[in-house]
Order: structure tokens, then C-alpha cells, then sequence
């Protein structure tokens, strides 16, 4: 697709002010601006490298930007290796970037990286809870972005009302903090009243879908399914 470049016409009606660029500009066009700002974004689907490259594709357009940081919450791997499989997508993760790492501490590896908050595991929720409020003092003034990959790991590892109570306390500091935060669920891997329960704090949802070796990109708001396609800079919408 042959697009204008977001953000040159003000007055395009499509562009909504109150969103934040997913990183994507086909989908920015479509979701009319972005994923929405602030807001607490579910993006629920398979195990899969197309689910986590769109959260590679929004820190690094959030790393673009002199105005915005981001906040990488990691439960499943290293921010090394976070950073060496978004390279290989051709994104660039380098820039004002922090980490909160679940993950290294429990191979018994801390992370070497800088700007990482290393906690002991993914049970360490009021841990998290003090790194994310850290986070949000030192970057006071700057757009906040936020993902956690996968939210997934911290539902297997906690209590739901121990979650819950996470949950509600950390969205409500981001959303006053103007954070866009977005969730990477499991799908398959949780029964229906965790997710409703995760569902309490969303603002939107999207799902990525399989599709026996190919994959639809879902916007429920807008009845839309969207054949996705990874390519040598990321993600495409085809």
C-alpha cells in the first residue's frame, strides 16, 4: 500500500489525536491513529513470532521519538535476546528503553544489560509494582509506552485475586501516567475467568488468529480481520 506519511495533514479526519502509532503505518491507518491513548491494549493470540514483533514494532517506533520511553516488561526471556530477535526483524531497539526482567534471575543469569531492573521471578509482583512507579517518576514529562510479554507468565504464576489487585493498581499508575500498555496474552492457555478477569482493565482488544500456517490480525471494534505476513522489516498488513 502506497501511503501518505502519518502525522503531515493535521486535519485528516482518519488520524485520531488520542492514539499512540503502533508502529505499523497500514495499521495505524486503519485503527485510525493507533492503539488507543492512554489505554491498557489486550493483544491475545497463539505463541507465535507474528504476536510478539507487534510489540517489537511498537518500542521501536516509541524509541524514535526524543518525546517518548518505553518500558519493556520481560517474563519469558532475556532483554538480550528481546533486542537481538527485534534486529533480526530489522527493528532497532536501541534508544531510551528500561526493562523490568522477570525472566533472567530464574536461570540464575541476571541481566548485564543496562537499564534493567532485575526481579526474582515472575511471583515478585510487588517487586514489579515499585520498578513501574520508579519508571514513571524518572520519566516524568515523556509519552510512556509499555509492554508486557507475556502477561501470560505472571497469570500462571499468581493467585488471580493476588493479580487482580496487580493489575488494577498498576494500570490505574500508568493510565495517570499517560501510558499505552500492551498485554501479550496466551490464547489457549487460560480458562475464560482469567481472561475476564485481565478483561476488567482493557480498553481495546485485538487478537492475532491461526490460520493452519498463515495469520489474520483481528479488530473486533471494527469487524475486521487482517491477513498478516512476516517479512525482512517486520510485520506487514497484506
Amino acid at each position: 500500500m502506497d501511503l501518505p506519511p502519518l502525522g503531515v495533514d493535521e486535519n485528516m479526519p482518519i488520524i485520531k489525536k488520542n492514539r499512540l502509532s503502533t508502529g505499523i503505518k497500514d495499521l495505524d491507518i486503519i485503527l485510525e491513529g493507533g492503539y488507543l491513548n492512554p489505554g491498557n491494549i489486550l493483544l491475545l493470540g497463539p505463541s507465535c513470532t507474528e504476536k510478539t514483533t507487534l510489540a517489537y514494532h511498537f518500542t521501536a517506533i516509541g524509541l524514535k521519538s526524543k518525546n517518548e520511553h518505553v518500558l519493556f516488561l520481560t517474563s519469558d526471556t532475556t532483554p538480550t535476546n528481546i533486542k537481538e530477535k527485534a534486529s533480526s526483524l530489522d527493528l532497532d531497539l536501541n534508544g531510551d528503553l528500561s526493562f523490568i526482567d522477570c525472566y533472567s534471575s530464574t536461570i540464575g543469569s541476571p541481566s548485564k544489560e543496562p537499564n534493567v531492573t532485575s526481579v526474582p521471578g515472575p511471583q515478585s509482583l510487588e517487586d514489579m509494582s515499585f520498578a513501574i512507579s520508579d519508571i514513571i517518576n524518572k520519566t516524568a514529562g515523556k509519552k510512556l509506552r509499555v509492554v508486557f510479554s507475556s502477561l501470560s507468565t505472571l497469570l500462571l504464576y499468581n493467585p488471580k485475586d493476588s493479580m487482580l489487585k496487580f493489575l488494577q493498581v498498576v494500570s490505574g499508575r500508568l493510565r495517570n501516567a499517560g501510558a499505552t500498555v500492551l498485554f501479550l496474552v496466551e490464547e489457549g492457555v487460560h480458562d475464560k475467568q482469567i481472561i475476564s478477569t485481565v478483561e476488567h482493565i482493557i480498553d481495546e482488544k485485538y487478537s492475532i488468529i491461526d490460520k493452519g500456517g498463515s495469520f489474520e490480525f483481528s479488530v473486533p471494534a471494527f469487524g475486521l480481520t487482517l491477513p498478516i505476513k512476516l517479512g525482512p522489516n517486520g510485520l506487514m498488513i497484506l
